[in-house]
This record gives C-alpha cells, structure tokens and sequence, in this order.
C-alpha cells in the first residue's frame, strides 16, 4: 500500500507485503507501554460505543462498505479449504464484507505472471466465498488488488501497450471468477494515463459483463490529487478508498483533524456515484506509525466527527487483517482495536 504521510512521499508496501508464516521485522511496541497504552485506547472505545448507544445512531455499515487486506501468505502459501474457511467466518463475524487479497505484481510492462501456488489459491479463494455466501446467506467478496509501481523503469501508464496488458491482467482473474477488482500504485499516480485507464477498464467491464467493484488506493493527504483529478478519477470508480495511516503524526488530536479533513476534501470532490471508504490502521509499531495515535478508536472518533459534519463516509475499512485479527503473531496486541471495532461499524455512514 503507498503509504500517506504527512512528511516526505515515500512509499509503504511493507505491512501488506509480509508472509505470515515468516517472521515480522518490524519494531512494536514495548510489554510495559504496550500493556498502559492497550488500557487506555480500550476505556476510549467502551466510552465512544456507550456514547454511540446513547445517541441511538438509526443507520449501520452496509457490510458491503467494510473491507480489510488479507495477508499474502494466504494466497501465496498453499492452504487448506477449512483454513480459508475458517477465514472467512472470522471476517463475517467481524461485520467484514470485502476480503482484499494481493495478486501477483504487476511487471513493468503491465503483465502478470501467477506462479503454481497462486494459480491453486486463487480458485480456491473464489469457490470457498461462493460456498460460503450460500451457506450463510452473507455477501463476501473477494477483491483482487493489483500492485504496481509508478515511478521510473516502472509502470508508464501513457503508453497504451502497458495498459493493456495490464487490463488483459485484470481480465484474467476475472474470468477466474473474483468479485472486485482494486488497483493499489505507488506512489499514486496523478498523470492522464491513469485515468485513461480507468476508462479502458470500465470498458472491458462492460465487454465482459462484469459487475463486480472497481476500487482505487487514494492518497488521504489534501493536494496529492487536485479537486479536478479525483472527480476524473471517481467518475470511474465504484469505491474510493483514502489510507489514513502512515501519518507520521505525533497526537491523537493532529491525527484526527488530518482524517477529518481529508474526508472532507473526498465528500466535497469525489464523483457521487463512487462510495468513500477511508482505511483505517490496526498494526504495529514501524518508522510511519505509532498505534497510540493512528488507532481504530482515534479514527473512528474522527470519522464520527466527520459525519456529524455532513461529511459523506459511506464506510471503512480495516489496514490489516494480520494486526488486527492476527496480532502479528504476538508481536501486536490488537485488543484495543477489536474492542473498538463495533463502535466503528455502529456509526451513521452515509447511506
């Protein structure tokens, strides 16, 4: 995922880009600080869902509107179906409908290689959801995210070969049966090929008959995009999804003003035909991130103030799954975050 910071634009891909069964070589947060920290972010969540019930918000997220990043070795490892289905129920328990998982990175000249193990986990993925959603009578979807690097001896995304091969990957998985479709380039591009792009892949929707979402990784920094390039970009989009991590803040409350406006520049900007949902962080300690100020209680506290302001938010999602479900194998405690979580989903997001 690009990170966003408020700092220089560097680029984040790390977190999504760690296998699950291999160890995490991130800093996190110390026993002792951890443990105080932990306490506290859990009595500010208790407080925002009491306050959220006594305020009896009528509205709640369409699960359609919640989304998390699944980590790669679950689709790059091999793995049973009971552990994908085991997956599966934790994310609807959890209120979440879009399982985004990595697909192969995208070359420079826009093809896609699927090595043996993705070409197994890939249909396992898609039969397991279909089987899943019958049983249950739920909405998953799993939402392939295709990962490329716009910078130079990168994706040129003005040269009309590279975007279509990179629409040929895109209908590739597809007619593998997946249920959305995200793109996540870094840094994020701001050129008129992308939104070309967009409109090839539009196009190839509509060819193939697809209606699946088509999502795009947005920057939550107010001018990375122009007013004018997020209503081209949007026009073309089912979902927009703002990262708001990576902050490299130092409070709550900086943090919380720089989610606050970010949303707001998306809702004044965004095409109303594309729904906002903001990303939101639950994972450990690195260079960009102090979990103590970009956490799930912090930002929803922010996306309710949003809301309260007549900011659209239609919902909101979860960076990422191994943090906040998996603890990174012990190496982050998510307790706050999960308790957090309903108070997040219990909000009035915009219909």
């Amino acid at each position: 995922m690009p990170r966003d910071g408020s700092g220089a634009a560097a680029v984040h891909g790390l977190a999504l880009r760690i296998d699950p069964h291999y160890s995490v070589s991130m800093s996190h947060v110390g026993v002792s600080r951890g443990r105080a920290v932990r306490l506290s972010l859990a009595l500010v969540a208790v407080a925002l869902l009491l306050a959220l019930s006594a305020g009896g918000a009528s509205a709640r997220l369409d699960p359609e509107d919640a989304l998390t990043y699944i980590p790669n070795g679950y689709i790059h490892n091999t793995h049973e179906a009971s552990e994908v289905d085991e997956i599966l129920a934790a994310l609807d328990s959890h209120g979440i409908d879009q399982a985004i998982l990595p697909m192969p990175k995208l070359k420079r000249d826009g093809t896609m290689k699927v090595p043996r193990k993705e070409a197994r986990m890939i249909p396992l993925w898609v039969s397991r959801v279909a089987a899943y959603d019958a049983a249950h009578t739920s909405n998953l979807s799993m939402v392939a995210v295709f990962d490329g690097r716009i910078k130079k001896n990168g994706l040129n995304l003005e040269d009309a070969t590279v975007r279509a091969n990179v629409v040929a990957s895109i209908e590739s998985m597809i007619g593998q049966g997946v249920g959305g479709v995200q793109l996540d380039f870094e840094p994020y591009p701001t050129s008129p090929g992308f939104v070309t792009l967009l409109e090839e892949i539009d196009a190839a929707f509509a060819r193939l008959g697809f209606h699946g979402g088509l999502s795009v990784c947005a920057p939550a920094t107010v001018g990375r995009w122009s007013p004018t390039y997020i209503a081209q970009v949007t026009s073309h989009l089912t979902q927009v999804d703002p990262l708001f991590y990576d902050s490299e803040l130092t409070s709550a409350a900086a943090y919380e003003k720089w989610v606050r406006e970010g949303l707001s520049f998306y809702s004044a900007n965004t095409a109303p035909t594309a729904r906002i949902v903001p990303v939101i962080p639950s994972y450990g300690t690195n260079r960009w991130h102090n979990p103590t100020v970009e956490s799930i209680a912090t930002a929803t506290s922010a996306l309710s103030e949003a809301l309260q302001a007549g900011t659209r938010v239609n919902g909101t999602g979860i960076f990422w799954w191994w943090g906040f479900y998996y603890e990174e194998e012990g190496a982050y405690n998510p307790a706050a975050d999960q308790a957090a979580w309903p108070g997040t989903l219990a909000l009035p997001f915009t219909p």
